[in-house]
């Protein structure tokens, strides 16, 4: 793998207790040097984010959320509507994982669906959004399940989880993939820390890998090249 593939395959993520407009400004330097797919940021810094790279092919993204999925359907919707205004043009929204573990998939159903229709209808621009699972709390059968959901309501994209869980798995990912039709991607997130394991979760079919150690890959991949 070349490293400019492989840094297309990557979200650099800056998601995390305490960050600072510098640390935003040091992550899209960063994030437009190496040219990945999207840097992922809160909710709050979405503005700042897309001055900063606008005009470069790295796209932003924000949580809606995270990590929980405990929000109101209302109130998620609100957030989508809002991040699409600040300039996110992916959104990663965490799913009612609760319903799912109860059972109750038209609940889920609608609380994704909503959030899909918020992006779908808050700009003329094309606005990506990644439903996120939470895999490890699932299991198989009910994993199986949500990604009905996802594709259902027409989502973008299929995150594993948050990372909060622990570490991103190539079986979720391999499942997910042969759960969900081709027109969805799958994303593994969740400790990707070293690029052995980015490459096997992308090996196992997954479209992106969302990291905070994008340079590090990148980087390291140059060095194997070189």
């Amino acid at each position: 793998m070349r490293a400019r593939e492989l840094a297309k395959s990557l979200d650099f993520t800056l998601v995390r207790a305490g960050v600072t407009a510098d640390d935003v400004a040091i992550h899209c330097a960063t994030a437009a040097r190496l040219h990945v797919a999207s840097v992922v940021v809160p909710p709050s810094m979405v503005a700042m984010t897309a001055d900063a790279l606008r005009g470069g092919d790295v796209k932003v993204g924000t949580v809606v959320s995270y990590p929980f999925g405990f929000d109101d359907t209302s109130v998620k919707a609100a957030a989508v509507r809002a991040a699409v205004a600040a300039g996110a043009r992916e959104v990663d929204v965490v799913m009612d994982v609760s319903a799912l573990l109860a059972g109750r998939f038209g609940t889920a159903r609608a609380d994704l669906g909503a959030a899909v229709d918020a992006a779908r209808g808050s700009t003329s621009a094309r606005v990506m959004v990644r439903a996120v699972l939470e895999a490890p709390l699932l299991g198989e059968r009910l994993l199986r399940r949500a990604c009905g959901v996802v594709a259902l309501v027409g989502a973008d994209f299929a995150v594993t989880a948050t990372g909060v869980g622990g570490e991103a798995r190539t079986q979720d990912v391999e499942i997910m993939r042969e759960s969900l039709p081709a027109g969805v991607g799958v994303i593994a997130a969740g400790a990707v820390r070293d690029l052995a394991s980015a490459i096997a979760l992308l090996d196992a079919g997954a479209q992106r890998v969302s990291t905070n150690a994008a340079p590090v890959m990148v980087d390291t991949l140059m060095g194997v090249a070189a």
